[in-house]
């Protein structure tokens, strides 16, 4: 049963701290921001750096909060990274 526990808990770490890993990014929602500006931007790296400068995750941060009121902006904005990183609707 605890290693069954430790296991669920390594998940979920994972789950919310590898967007910002991978993205090199200081905060999952500050990834899933670079996510969005280079879909949207089609990897022009100049939008993509005046937006997160401009921003630095507060953008994200505030529409996940709309987008789901009753989780974490941390978590929200880890599930909408992956959602849009596995093209899940």
């Amino acid at each position: 049963m605890k290693r069954l526990l430790v296991t669920l808990l390594l998940i979920a770490v994972a789950f919310i701290w590898a967007p910002q890993v991978v993205e090199s990014a200081t905060s999952s929602c500050a990834a899933l921001e670079q996510k969005m500006v280079a879909a949207e931007t089609s990897n022009s790296s100049l939008g993509s750096a005046l937006v997160q400068s401009l921003s630095g995750g507060t953008l994200g941060e505030e529409v996940m909060r709309d987008r789901y009121p009753n989780l974490p902006p941390l978590v929200s904005c880890s599930l909408e990274y992956w959602k849009m990183t596995l093209g899940v609707e």
